[in-house]
């Protein structure tokens, strides 16, 4: 149970640091002539995925074997 919840925080926070470089190389935050910030949905998935991924090992971590 402990290897899962490794490997799925291992997973989802290599998903998020791959949001992260497709938002930046593709998209990147711009301004556009009204003054509204225009982004992609990569930047809250990249968060997303994250806070999962860190949860996911934390909890590995704390997780007692039996």
């Amino acid at each position: 149970m402990r290897l899962k919840l490794r490997l799925g925080g291992i997973v989802f926070l290599a998903l998020s640091i791959a949001c992260w470089i497709a938002e930046r190389v593709f998209y990147g935050a711009r301004v556009d002539e009204n003054g509204i910030l225009q982004e992609s949905w990569f930047v809250p998935l990249s968060a997303l995925f994250f806070l999962l991924g860190i949860i996911l090992l934390l909890s590995s971590f704390l997780f007692r074997k039996r």
